[in-house]
């Protein structure tokens, strides 16, 4: 029976930004994967705008920028196509039939989103406080958060505090006129949540994924592929063991402590640390067993909202893909989420667990292939998705923009399967919403916050903790430090 310092639970970005960390502290370290392969729902992104440069330099991450300048291509029935050039964070507009107060209004509402977010992303590479604990840390924590949001002068504080509680719909039909850019907008602030451009909080959405990706618009400027091979050659350099293609069928504990991890195989290794990367009611509810917890923590644990709605599409054409009045040259990510009606009227489908029949769809081309999100999918718990017909209606739309579409290959990818393959509860990016009581000291939930467990030596890493989804790695690297911090 082999023992190790430190278990892993699931090899996704950030067990393996734990695994690296934890292994370059001297400890041994050990990572199992129920896939062939690590990374995760990695599998399924298109994007990657950056890396924590605390993650690169702890790691000696270094992965190389795609050499292109990003577009933003925001596609109208009417072939009238918005398209956007982001050239390191600043945008202009190349073509777009917004007036030019539109678009002056457009870039100053992004600015002033910015600004806020940046507001945020100090708070998101540290380990949340807890409100109530006493320590002085946690209480200097809370006074340089304070401060922080105070800094941003009278009249901009008052600002995201009018807004951070608001729906995205309203703060943008109060400045500008055009649909295109408002449903360019507020599909940001949508995509990978269960909101709709009219759910309050939207905005504090689009805020904290523009804080974490250090973007409104998450673009593809790495290389995924990259990025997760990087950190699993950092895992061997540091002799981390990795076994793929095995589950684990339970935590096993003593005396409300972690002594192990059961695989379904039978086998056993042991471990006075576990460090869990699948989401919070996997952990708590499977691979723990409620039987340990009592009954208030498991009734947070069960309400905790993770539902999954994103499909991901993947296409492959006969011929090389072109899209209607866009220069084939243009690289980026495409939307077609027409206005914010177009938007609302496919998120009331989802709320009843059924898939729109006018789905959004973000993205992107390489020569013969097309790689979506399509939004809102639901993940459904006692029915089977229409496949076929979520790709029909995808087809359309898309048809609409691309002539002669002779598809050679099609495949869609359900919240359903994502969960089955990756042992998500509800299949969520982000293992579970990010809405304001789900977020920062918050996360997941009260008592399973700052990354710790009620049961001695099991800790959470997964995006299921803070600061939350995305491909930062910080869940895993904050967890880690939680880890050295309590290692005896």
């Amino acid at each position: 029976m082999k023992n190790f310092d430190i278990i892993i639970i699931g090899g996704g970005h950030n067990g393996l930004v734990a695994a690296s960390y934890l292994s370059k502290k001297g400890k041994k370290v050990l990572v199992v994967e129920k896939n062939e392969k690590v990374g995760g729902l990695a599998e399924y992104s298109n994007s990657l705008n950056c890396i924590s440069p605390i993650i690169k330099k702890e790691l000696n991450i270094n992965v190389a920028k795609v050499n292109k300048i990003n577009n933003i291509i925001s596609l109208e029935d009417n072939q009238n196509h918005t398209v956007l050039e982001d050239n390191n964070g600043k945008l202009s507009f190349l073509h777009t039939m917004a007036d030019e107060d539109d678009q002056q209004k457009f870039i100053s509402i992004i600015n002033n989103y910015k600004l806020f977010s940046k507001t945020l992303g100090s708070f998101m590479f540290q380990k949340p406080p807890r409100v109530k604990s006493g320590k002085k840390s946690d209480l200097l924590q809370l006074i340089s958060m304070g401060w922080k949001i105070r800094k941003l002068g009278k009249k901009n504080m008052r600002e995201l505090l009018r807004i951070i509680g608001l729906n995205i719909a309203d703060d943008l039909e109060d400045n500008l006129n055009d649909n295109n850019l408002m449903g360019l907008l507020s599909h940001e602030a949508v995509l990978g949540t269960n909101l709709g451009p009219r759910s309050p909080g939207s905005i504090l959405t689009l805020l904290y994924k523009q804080a974490i990706n250090d973007n409104i618009f998450n673009l593809k400027k790495i290389e995924v592929v990259e990025y997760i091979n990087q950190l699993e050659d950092c895992c061997n350099k540091h002799k981390v063991e990795i076994i793929k293609s095995s589950e684990v069928k339970k935590i096993l504990t003593q005396n409300y402590s972690v002594t192990g991890i059961q695989l379904t195989n039978g086998e056993v290794f042991e471990s006075k640390y576990v460090l869990s990367n699948a989401d919070p009611k996997t952990t708590y509810l499977n691979l723990l067993g409620a039987e340990i917890l009592d009954t208030d923590f498991i009734r947070r644990a069960k309400n905790f909202r993770n539902k999954g709605n994103v499909a991901k599409l993947e296409l492959v054409l006969e011929n090389e893909i072109n899209i209607n009045n866009i220069d084939k040259n243009i690289y980026g990510k495409f939307i077609y989420a027409p206005s914010i009606k177009y938007i609302e009227h496919a998120f009331n489908a989802n709320k009843y667990n059924k898939y729109s029949e006018n789905p959004c769809l973000e993205f992107y081309i390489n020569q013969n292939t097309l790689s979506a999100n399509v939004y809102y999918v639901p993940y459904l718990l006692n029915s089977n998705h229409e496949k076929n017909e979520i790709i029909k209606k995808c087809v359309s739309i898309l048809s609409k923009f691309i002539p002669e579409m002779k598809i050679a290959k099609e495949k869609l990818i359900t919240p359903n399967q994502m969960a089955e393959k990756y042992n998500i509860t509800g299949g969520h990016w982000h293992h579970g919403d990010l809405e304001i009581d789900q977020l920062l000291m918050m996360r997941p939930f009260y008592g399973s916050a700052q990354y710790s467990t009620p049961i001695d030596g099991l800790y959470l890493c997964s995006a299921g903790t803070h600061p939350g989804g995305g491909l930062t790695g910080i869940n895993g690297f904050n967890a880690a430090k939680k880890v050295i911090e309590d290692f005896k």
